[in-house]
Formats: C-alpha cells, structure tokens, sequence
C-alpha cells in the first residue's frame, strides 16, 4: 500500500496564516474600489490562491513577484501597506529557506 503524504514545513503554513490575516484585515475596512488598498488586497489573495493550491512555497513565487511589483510602483514607503508587504515578503523569503534546509 503505497501512502503519499506530503510533508508542508511549519514556516509555510505561518506563510499561509499571515495571508489569511491580512486579507481577512484589510477585507475589515473594506477598500474603496481600484484604490491602491484594493490592488494590494486582490494581489494577496492570488498570493493566498497559489499557497493554498501547493505544497511549496515555491509555487507562490511568481504571485509574489507581482505583488513586489506593485509594491515598489505604487505603494508610498511611510504606509500602513508597507508594514503588511514587509510581513509577507519576510515569511515567504523565510519559507523558502526553511524549504531547502529540509
């Protein structure tokens, strides 16, 4: 009997957590319709959208290229999103990591 389990490191899930709660925080104020917060929410959810659908944080790269895109073209370096943006890249950065060590 042949078991395929796949193993997701606990540095990926935090990953998917932090997403979760930021989405579920910015979904909380409710962003005016094509405002920069509204472009960041729907760049979060593709990044959600791929780290729910893999098992490797690599699956999420090219979703969170795009959202540092859009970051470094449009969000201002003193806002609130900056601190969000920041939290996400770190953990996606610190998932990798944990990734390749195992």
């Amino acid at each position: 009997m042949e078991t395929n389990v796949t193993y997701i490191s606990s540095a990926f899930v935090e990953f998917r957590e932090l997403l979760q709660r930021h989405i579920k925080e910015l979904e909380r104020v409710y962003p005016e319709r094509y405002s920069i917060e509204w472009f960041f929410l729907r760049y979060l959810r593709r990044v959600s959208k791929h780290a729910f659908a893999a098992d490797s944080p690599k699956a999420c790269s090219g979703a969170m290229r795009g959202l540092t895109r859009f970051y470094v073209d449009t969000v201002a370096s003193d806002s609130d999103l900056e601190v969000l943006f920041e939290e996400v890249l770190e953990s996606h950065r610190y998932a990798l990591r944990m990734e390749r060590t195992t």
